[in-house]
């Protein structure tokens, strides 16, 4: 590898298990509803670790190019997908899969889980649930609730469906909307250990701003 490529090792969600404590004793702005669901917004760490995320994917432009920037900076990153979007691209699955990544569910289409009952909730989960578990063979933990919404109905209906963890974040820089020097700097001013960082896979804007964003995040000492 070239000696003065910056590396990057974002992490997934995975290998935050080691800094959460039981739901009783979280330090964290988080709130657990049930002993079966935490909900987290940071990892409580004083570590230079951070977390990765995309939601909304996968998509056939988008999560190619973001795979490629996560391997050349030997980054791993945590997929919150859309059922609707695995349906049509289930082979992105196997390669977010294969590229060491976590895949947890969005929903099956991008609504409100707040807005349904609790079985049409049970069905946004459980249907994507399996089709991630068709193309990869696992099952993770994680959910994330369109645009963040959630209330007691939607985690008891999660945790019906087998979920453990309900993952918010920190770090949104509105990448849907932003340039991408406005992600890059977003980014890296609110950066902090035990980061989570929500981007989405819907604009050229993440795109262009991502190996940047890697290399950047490398070169001040983060993992």
């Amino acid at each position: 590898m070239n000696g003065d490529l910056s590396i990057c090792i974002t992490n997934r969600l995975t290998t935050a298990h080691a800094y959460l404590t039981p739901c009783a004793e979280v330090k964290l702005p988080a709130r657990c509803i049930s002993i079966a669901i935490l909900t987290i917004r940071f990892i409580d760490t004083s570590e230079k670790v951070i977390f990765l995320s995309f939601d909304d994917g996968p998509e056939p432009v988008f999560t190619p190019l973001a795979l490629a920037s996560l391997k050349k900076y030997q980054s791993q990153a945590t997929w919150f997908i859309l059922g609707k979007q695995a349906e049509k691209h289930p082979d992105l699955l196997g390669d977010i899969y294969q590229g060491d990544n976590d895949i947890g569910v969005h929903s099956y289409e991008h609504v409100s889980l707040t807005g349904l009952s609790p079985w049409q909730i049970i069905q946004q989960l459980e249907r994507t649930k399996t089709l991630i578990n068709a193309a990869t063979g696992q099952f993770w933990p994680y959910f994330r609730p369109p645009n963040g919404a959630y209330n007691n109905k939607v985690l008891d209906a999660a945790a019906a469906v087998g979920f453990q963890w309900n993952v918010m974040w920190s770090v949104d820089p509105r990448d849907y909307q932003s340039t991408p020097q406005q992600i890059i700097n977003h980014v890296l001013v609110n950066l902090q250990p035990g980061a989570i960082i929500v981007l989405h896979e819907v604009t050229p804007s993440t795109t262009q701003a991502l190996p940047i964003l890697l290399q950047e995040i490398g070169k001040r000492g983060y993992r």
